[in-house]
């Protein structure tokens, strides 16, 4: 049963990954400029396929390295690259961005945050902005400390995406995937800006190279240690915390986790190890309950109201049909009235009444529905150029286009090498922990279909995109995670 639906999984990946890019390429020809970063992408995949053979000695030679020689190298490599970028490029902040340094300002001075009412009913801006506050307390309320930040945050990212494939592979794909993270041309604009993205996207890597760790530790065939599987699970409740403060999404990974364990590790694995797993869970799940409990009061504090159980106006935006589900001004105008008009309600009971009309407009969506998840999908996935449109005001007209041009032919090529890698996946009969990665993106587009969507939405799958990828290299040593 399990190795079925280990097959219904990667199916379900390769179709939410493939589909919208299709959509937006081969079924978008009014945009030739997608059809033709795709076909360009096609065309380097073909290169690196050509030369296989001719890299195989230099392959040899990576794999034969200290794996922290290269990490140090790399990250070196990003903070120069990255950083140069940051340094030379300055667009204009986009609104949402402004209110995210903004927030941060008033926290570093000791103050509630100025526009706490607005903050209230999006409460995960008060989390980055938390996080945020304490480097501006430290080096000065400055943008460039929110940049540098960015940059430090991409290479943490950058670390961990390098140890965790390092661990299901060998050095070279996890070298190859660490070169493409650096590279990354929307991640290079995303960074120029005050956004919550690099932070939680960081913490999701962090938290799947733990959950790695753990599954190495469970599986060398010594006694578990139990006391370090524990500290494990209390740091990665603290993570899920952080990571649900910053963006609601914390569930998604968790339920990740539970279902691979449950239903798609192997069961002569699971028999072995579900002590350590069933510790490893519970802790985690209970100090993320915790953690969930004390950032309640913390946002209340600040906020002199509690914080939303449900996001109902992002419910209503993700089925505006007319907007295919993403950003409307009317819908913030409607949730605006509905919290600052003469009624004078409260966050939690302005999201209540956007979700019960919500309801109504899925109820009138009827069979426009599907139609309308393809959409959004398409928008959500069918290219990477988020970075360069928020850093529009900043370019010239050729410079967007380049930009955008070069961001889908990275973007593509990723794409390309994640079919290929997830190909390997299914003929290797691997079951170790790239699933929970692989279930992530599943899961967070899943989820993602039933709010607003917006293109950067996409910026933490990204990383879990290279995970998969890194299986389209050839590997020198067989998987050294199974579990």
């Amino acid at each position: 049963m399990r190795e079925p639906l280990r097959k219904i999984v990667l199916v379900l990946f390769l179709a939410l990954v493939t589909v919208p890019v299709f959509l937006c390429t081969a079924g978008n020809l009014s945009h030739k400029s997608y059809l033709s970063a795709f076909c360009i992408s096609c065309v380097l995949t073909l290169l690196l396929w050509a030369g296989r053979g001719v890299s195989g000695r230099f392959q040899n030679r990576i794999n034969t390295r200290k794996p922290v020689i290269a990490c140090v190298v790399l990250s070196l490599l990003c903070l120069l690259i990255n950083g140069a970028f940051a340094s030379l490029f300055h667009p204009v902040q986009a609104a949402d961005y402004r209110t995210f340094f903004q927030v941060a300002k008033d926290l570093a001075a000791g103050n509630h945050p100025g526009m706490k009412d607005y903050v209230a009913m999006f409460p995960h801006i008060l989390g980055y902005s938390s996080f945020l506050s304490v480097f501006l307390r430290l080096f000065g309320q400055n943008l460039s400390v929110a940049i540098a930040l960015n940059v430090v945050l991409t290479t943490v990212s950058g670390i961990a995406l390098f140890w965790i494939i390092y661990k299901l592979t060998d050095t070279f794909s996890a070298s190859a995937a660490y070169c493409l993270w650096i590279i990354c041309p929307s991640k290079l604009f995303y960074n120029t800006m005050s956004l919550s993205e690099p932070y939680y996207t960081c913490l999701l890597l962090l938290f799947i190279l733990l959950v790695t760790g753990i599954s190495v530790m469970l599986n060398r065939g010594e006694r578990p240690r139990y006391v370090l599987i524990a500290a494990f699970a209390m740091l990665s409740g603290v993570i899920l915390t952080l990571v649900q403060s910053s963006r609601p999404i914390a569930a998604v990974p968790l339920l990740a986790l539970v279902i691979w364990v449950l239903l798609l590790m192997r069961m002569e694995d699971l028999r072995r190890t579900w002590k350590g797993w069933a510790l490893f869970i519970l802790i985690t799940i209970v100090c993320y309950a915790a953690g969930q409990a004390v950032w309640k009061n913390y946002a209340a504090e600040q906020l002199e109201q509690l914080p939303p159980s449900l996001p109902g106006y992002n419910i209503y935006v993700g089925f505006n049909l007319e907007t295919n589900g993403s950003y409307s001004d009317e819908d913030m105008t409607l949730f605006q009235d509905r919290y600052f008009g003469e009624y004078e309600r409260d966050a939690e009971s302005a999201q209540q009444s956007m979700l019960a009309d919500a309801k109504m407009r899925i109820a009138a969506a009827g069979s426009r529905l599907p139609r309308l998840m393809l959409e959004k999908l398409k928008t959500l996935l069918g290219h990477d150029e988020g970075g360069v449109f928020y850093a529009m005001e900043s370019l010239s007209t050729r410079q967007y286009r380049i930009s955008c041009m070069v961001s889908n032919i990275w973007y593509y090529l990723v794409c390309i090498l994640t079919v290929t890698g997830t190909i390997r996946i299914w003929q290797s009969g691997e079951c170790g922990t790239i699933l929970v990665a692989v279930l992530f993106v599943v899961g967070l587009i899943l989820a993602q279909m039933l709010v607003e969507v917006a293109a950067r939405y996409h910026y933490s799958l990204i990383p879990m995109l290279l995970l998969v990828s890194a299986y389209s290299f050839p590997h020198r040593y067989a998987p050294r995670l199974t579990a």
